[in-house]
């Protein structure tokens, strides 16, 4: 089984709740661009996201930025802990995540019945592979 969402799905989405507009493009199968302009006089926050192992129980991705959009995700990790669901285990210092995906209650469910095979990206999309248990 295979889940497609497409970078524009994912921009508008972000668009309509926090009123930003990032640009997403692909390296690689494994690697992701995403980039943001604040706005004219300022130059675009670029962030690398890397799949690095895909297990049974856990993704981990890495990323790599500038040290200023670093300090800004720190920050924002920081202000947002509380909120962050259980399951995602965020590591400013090291630049990585790891996503615990049985743990996240909003995907718990589904996981019954799927087992996460693989992520890749592509020209315009998210490409999510399942398997069916």
């Amino acid at each position: 089984m295979n889940i497609i969402i497409t970078y524009k799905e994912i921009s508008d989405f972000i668009e309509h709740k926090f009123k930003i507009r990032p640009t997403f493009s692909s390296v690689n199968k494994n690697i992701l661009n995403v980039s943001y302009k604040p706005v004219a006089f300022i130059p675009s926050i670029d962030i690398k996201f890397v799949i690095d192992e895909i297990s049974d129980d856990s993704v981990s991705i890495s990323y790599d930025c500038s040290a200023a959009a670093a300090l800004m995700i720190a920050g924002v990790v920081t202000y947002l802990n509380e909120n962050i669901p259980n399951g995602v285990d965020v590591n400013t210092t090291d630049r990585k995540v790891k996503i615990y995906p049985q743990q996240i209650e909003q995907v718990e469910k589904a996981l019954e019945y799927v087992a996460l095979s693989d992520i890749t990206f592509d020209e315009n999309s998210i490409n999510i592979a399942l398997l069916l248990i």
